[in-house]
Order: C-alpha cells, then structure tokens, then sequence
C-alpha cells in the first residue's frame, strides 16, 4: 500500500496536533504557591436583572517567586483570579443578566475531571502555562443581591 507525500504530512500534523493537546491541560503535582483556605458561594440577582454566578476565594495565596497566577476552572466556568486584600478572587458569573442576553457560561468542553468541591488554578512560570488542583473547597452561604451584583467585592 502507498500513500502519497501530502498525507502522510497531514497525518503526522494531526498526530503532532493531537499530542499538543493532550498534555495542554496536564495537572502539576505540586502547587507552587501557598494558601490557607479556599471557599466559594453562590450569588444570585432578582428576576428583574437575572443573572447569577459564583464567587471564588483563595485566602492568604502566596506564589512562589517567578509564579504569576492567572485562572481558575470551576464547576465548568472559567475566570480570572484577581489579587486583593489578603486573597485572589473571582467572580465566575453563571448566567448573564437578562439585559445582556441572560446566556448560560459553562464552558461546553470542561477540561478537566474533578469532583463539585475542586477548582484548578492556571498560572504561569517563565511563559509557560501550567495547572494544579486545589481540593475540598468550603462552601459559603449564597447571597442575594437586590440591586444585582456589586462592582467591587
């Protein structure tokens, strides 16, 4: 059987394609910072502005030297983790208000396989990006914002 030079190419790029890919969510074993806790609540806004999400926090997240923290993957949403008083935080908004169309944000293609109480924290180290897993996340008491979600938390 002979195949011709142009598909044996594209089946080594689908190949190289496909191994890129592979190791592009790969969990790190070690975190290369350290916290004290991490906790999440769930926030809702009334009928009227509609919206709902998620708000993330890492205490007292310390990275190591060269480690910039940039992301973090929770119950399929995305976001990123901003620096604040004495933690990193996000606020992952589930579903948008219903002035702005009121969509659902979950990520159709999740990358990552962990329970309900994990998240993963991208960061990166010398440009390249990396991943860990941050388990048993404590859940918080939700709140209802009245007047929708404040700008500032």
């Amino acid at each position: 059987m002979s195949y011709s030079k142009s598909t044996v190419l594209l089946s080594l790029l689908t190949l190289t394609l496909l191994y890129g890919c592979s190791n592009a969510y790969k969990l790190q074993k070690t975190a290369p910072f350290q916290y004290t806790r991490a906790y999440f609540q769930y926030w809702t806004a009334p009928i009227k502005i509609g919206s709902s999400g998620i708000n993330l926090h890492i205490a007292n997240l310390t990275p190591n030297n060269n480690v910039v923290i940039d992301s973090v993957f929770f119950r399929n949403l995305k976001g990123r983790l901003v620096p604040g008083k004495g933690k990193y935080f996000c606020q992952l908004i589930k579903r948008k208000p219903i002035a702005e169309g009121h969509t659902l944000m979950t990520l159709s293609d999740f990358p990552f396989d962990i329970s309900n109480r994990d998240c993963v924290v991208s960061y990166r180290v010398e440009g390249e990006t990396k991943y860990v897993k941050v388990a048993n996340l404590i859940e918080n008491e939700g709140v209802y914002y009245e007047s929708g979600v404040p700008d500032k938390l």
